[in-house]
């Protein structure tokens, strides 16, 4: 089977490949909001569980791992739970803000789960301060938060996307299955909710055609960005959850990098020092906590 050949590296290198993906896919499948910063986001977040689930069911078809797996409906309806709530943080809270504390939040909370609840192992020494220099790195993109209850929605929605794969890595069940599942359901649960906000608004959302498209194609880029997401925090893999999952959140930076190359974002001299260092400090961290699983 060719995606078994794909993975024939070593535990460490699988890791690390995943990673990677995860951090480009996730980086990157968000870029139809900013290129049409009008179209909703909701028509979004619809578009792209109709590319996921498409994407994902190619794959099954191919592998001939399509089922209906309970924990995987039950994971992909988190995930998106978790996304209502960030993309209810962004309308009430800030962009910048919502999206920094809520994967401030996703970070602590995957470590924390993977170090007390799977008990994996790690150089404390190293992986303590290496979470604290990505929490710092963090805190200095965001803007001044005010008071913390203030932003309990992207906080609530970082600790469901930190914690929402629990249920998955309790099971004994092979990848493959799950993601035909867990893909499912977020494509289920994704549906549903844009239909009950369109009944709540009493008309539907506008589906133009480019960034329909667009946001198709990021669902087939999440897809690939998953599949990595799950190497890195493989059981039998280098990394485990409570340092692969933090790892994955690198996504950010190719965020930023395409907001200041593509979208012109932080154009004076003075944010892109502030930029530049938030990044070493993240990056820095990011060396740490690797370095903790040698």
């Amino acid at each position: 089977m060719f995606y078994k050949r794909f993975l024939r590296g070593s535990a460490l290198g699988n890791s690390y490949l995943g990673v990677v993906l995860a951090v480009f896919a996730f980086g990157t499948y968000m870029v139809p909001l900013k290129a049409w910063p009008k179209f909703s986001s909701w028509a979004y977040l619809s578009c792209v569980a109709l590319g996921l689930a498409v994407g994902e069911l190619i794959i099954s078809l191919a592998t001939g791992t399509l089922c209906f797996l309970p924990v995987g409906i039950l994971c992909g309806f988190l995930w998106v739970i978790a996304g209502a709530f960030c993309f209810w943080a962004v309308k009430v809270e800030d962009l910048t803000g919502a999206g920094v504390r809520s994967m401030g939040m996703s970070i602590l909370a995957s470590f924390l789960s993977g170090v007390i609840v799977f008990s994996e192992t790690t150089l404390l020494y190293f992986s303590i301060p290496a979470i604290l220099l990505l929490l710092l790195g963090l805190k200095m993109l965001a803007p001044p938060q005010g008071r913390i209850l203030k932003n309990w929605r992207s906080l609530l929605a970082g600790a469901i996307f930190g914690l929402f794969l629990i249920p998955y890595k309790f099971t004994e069940i092979p990848l493959l299955e799950f993601m035909s599942s867990f893909t499912l359901g977020i494509f289920m649960a994704a549906e549903l909710l844009v239909v009950i906000l369109s009944i709540k608004r009493r008309s539907p959302f506008e589906y133009r055609v480019a960034p329909s498209i667009a946001s198709v194609f990021m669902g087939f880029l999440w897809v690939i960005g998953q599949h990595g997401c799950f190497w890195a925090i493989d059981t039998k893999g280098a990394l485990g959850y409570a340092v692969g999952y933090p790892l994955t959140q690198l996504n950010l930076l190719v965020n930023l990098l395409w907001g200041v190359v593509v979208f012109h974002e932080y154009p004076t001299k003075l944010e892109r020092i502030r930029l530049s260092i938030a990044t070493t400090i993240i990056l820095g961290g990011a060396a740490l906590l690797a370095v903790s699983k040698m």
